[in-house]
């Protein structure tokens, strides 16, 4: 089925999708970051401060999450994102009201955690455990949530806060995720629906589904692990793919939160080096549109290993010259393998581990990821004061990248996995 189909047969479960990756913003980076040097004038901090602060609420929200995370695997969806995305707009109001340290710290952690976290990890497992056979398109058009706030989002909140100032700013977006996000969840899906119901065991199709298995194909057609996150870890297929599960995050978040420096050493300009960001999603959009066909052919177990060699390709770029041009194909290729990976990995939890357990494992595979984008800025950072080139940390990042793909490629699932 192609996307305009899939669009007219379930629009309410991809805008739903769409929606929470979008609203997710309000914890991401991309986003947040805007607001850091107002907040450090407020709340009289240094941007070592600064930072410091964010990496601990990013490592608490990594370790809460293991415990939350899961729980969309045994509430029912509606109940569970009303709470999540309901949290999240208060989260923003606590931030632009605060008036201490402690609070803001507070609503730093919440935003991180109902953000960046629950509202990614609701949608993604929701959209990945209902569709089978569309499941890499629906995934792909999800997806586009982030890609489009990633696009429009900086700069409307920037000229907000330039214009009435960043608390108002803060409950502007607060408010927007109270009134479309949370009434979205409340009345666009139906309690008893299967969308929003958590995977039974042996559980039997319903007449509905096995209608719409004839036309969408969103049952599965094979026998399922569903095997939980403790049986994953004892299972060597986890650990030879688990460099590769958290590579593109832990990548892109070193260079990029580095990327002044990097942009000196290549000889670039701040100014040429932010223009890059619009390749960046420009054709993350793309790669994940065009992956979304590919997966549901060729599974994303099979593309796994094959999912960051754009992001090694782009890489390489640095090691070329200094061309301004070079700007363009590094920021492309790095925004076209995380475009791909995400929708490559979502199906390959739910195809090798099953979907009854999907919240907890993608839960822990998002706090794993979490904890390593807390790690990479300071060692990177810890790199370039100890001599280290952009050139060689360019070198590493490709090594990494390289040899975390190669596990990948020799891993074999546990039998029973669909590949």
């Amino acid at each position: 089925m192609s996307y305009i189909g899939l669009l007219k047969q379930y629009p309410r479960y991809i805008s739903y999708g769409m929606a929470y990756f979008f609203f997710s913003s309000l914890g991401q980076t991309f986003l947040f970051s805007l607001f850091i040097p107002n907040l450090e004038t407020a709340f009289g901090m240094t941007p070592a401060e600064s930072g410091t602060y964010y990496g601990i609420a990013s490592l608490m929200s990594a370790g809460l999450i293991l415990y939350t995370g899961s729980f969309v695997d045994k509430w029912n969806l509606r109940i569970f994102g009303g709470l999540v995305a309901l949290v999240l707009g208060l989260s923003a109001f606590l931030m632009a009201s605060a008036q201490t340290l402690a609070v803001m710290l507070v609503a730093m952690f919440l935003l991180r955690h109902f953000g960046q976290g629950l509202m990614i990890q609701t949608a993604s497992t929701a959209v990945a455990r209902y569709f089978t056979d569309n499941r890499g398109k629906a995934i792909s058009l999800k997806s586009l949530g982030i890609s489009v706030a990633e696009g429009i989002l900086p700069t409307i909140v920037a000229f907000i806060i330039a214009t009435i100032g960043w608390r108002s700013g803060m409950m502007v977006l607060g408010a927007s995720c109270l009134l479309v996000c949370l009434p979205m969840n409340l009345f666009m899906l139906k309690k008893d629906e299967r969308f929003t119901q958590p995977i039974q065991d042996e559980e039997e199709p319903s007449p509905v589904q096995q209608k719409a298995a004839t036309t969408v194909g969103h049952l599965p057609d094979t026998e399922e692990l569903n095997w939980s996150r403790k049986q994953l870890l004892t299972h060597p297929y986890f650990w030879m793919i688990l460099l590769h599960a958290v590579g593109p995050a832990f990548i892109v978040t070193g260079l990029f939160f580095q990327q002044v420096a990097m942009a000196e050493g290549q000889g670039w300009s701040i100014t040429l080096m932010a223009s890059g960001f619009l390749a960046f999603g420009l054709v993350r959009t793309i790669g994940s549109l065009c992956i979304g066909p590919v997966v549901d052919k060729l599974t994303g177990t099979k593309l796994l290993p094959i999912s960051t060699l754009p992001m090694a390709l782009g890489i390489s770029c640095l090691l070329l010259n200094d061309s301004p041009y070079l700007v363009y194909a590094y920021m492309g290729l790095m925004g076209f393998s995380i475009g791909i990976s995400g929708t490559i990995s979502t199906s390959m939890w739910v195809e090798v581990y099953g979907r009854k357990h999907l919240g907890a494992i993608k839960s822990m595979i998002m706090a794993l990821a979490v904890f390593s984008t807390a790690l990479s800025p300071p060692l990177v950072g810890y790199l370039f004061e100890h001599g280290t080139t952009a050139d060689q940390i360019a070198t590493y990042a490709i090594g990494y990248t390289l040899f975390a793909s190669f596990l990948a490629w020799v891993a074999k699932p546990p039998k029973g996995a669909k590949k």
